[in-house]
């Protein structure tokens, strides 16, 4: 082991925390920022002088904390902060970065295609709607300081007088409960792991295989009405989800 790696081999903690804890510290003095790769495997084992299980072991515990991220390929690079989302309330997509703390510059939902539409069998089945009935389309892309985050289709009950011409690049839950006096009592989420394919790698700035979250969702209204079908498709490198759970 060299002299000056700043590890202890006679000390009781592990030689991979060890090496953990220089990590995070230059991670915390930002000698390595939100982007950048790491050294190699190779090189840590060189420059601390130990072997590579220890390396690995001290970067799976960093991966683990959201601080690093794997790249297939690629290498390791320090995470970058991922959106926590907080499923014990109902928000919309401005109110959560909001709550997050960020101004309302460093995120912006841009509008990509809205049109009226006769929906397919299972959009109807979501919205509880008759053969008769049409929808309105929106499908919007989601950016966290200039950084595609996802992807989102939404399908809106027709007969509720939101048209196509509604601004879609501000909140959804907005348009419902202000611009068109809805009440919104509740809503259903399903999330779900999947891999980036089809025009979701263009989108998000994906490769073919990175993995994304699936995350469905319908809002109801008063009589427990469905009245937003929505399927997004979101960076799993940037999204958190958190379930907190009583007993």
């Amino acid at each position: 082991m060299r002299q000056d790696s700043g590890l202890n081999p006679t000390s009781p903690i592990p030689l991979y925390f060890q090496l953990q804890e220089i990590l995070r510290r230059k991670i915390a003095a930002r000698e390595f920022v939100p982007g950048d790769l790491i050294p190699t495997e190779k090189e840590l084992q060189e420059q601390y002088g130990v072997s590579r299980i220890t390396v690995r072991n001290a970067i799976n515990g960093l991966v683990f904390e959201d601080l690093l991220v794997k790249k297939q390929g690629y290498g390791t690079i320090v995470a970058k902060p991922r959106i926590v989302e907080d499923f014990a309330s109902l928000l919309s997509f401005t109110e959560k970065m909001k709550g997050q703390g960020l101004s309302p510059e460093s995120f912006e939902t841009r509008v990509l295609k809205v049109e009226r539409l006769s929906p397919p069998q299972r959009i109807s089945d979501h919205l509880a709607l008759s053969g008769e009935d049409a929808v309105i389309y929106v499908k919007r892309l989601r950016l966290l300081n200039g950084e595609p985050i996802s992807v989102f289709e939404s399908y809106i009950r027709g007969g509720l007088g939101i048209g196509e011409d509604e601004d879609f690049s501000g909140s959804m839950y907005e348009i419902f409960e202000k611009d068109h006096g809805l009440t919104i009592v509740g809503a259903e989420k399903t999330i779900e792991a999947s891999s980036a394919q089809g025009d979701e790698i263009a989108f998000l700035d994906l490769r073919e295989g990175d993995p994304i979250l699936i995350i469905k969702h319908t809002t109801f209204t008063e009589n427990n009405v469905p009245i937003e079908y929505a399927e997004g498709v979101y960076r799993a490198d940037r999204y958190k989800y958190v379930v907190r759970l009583k007993r």
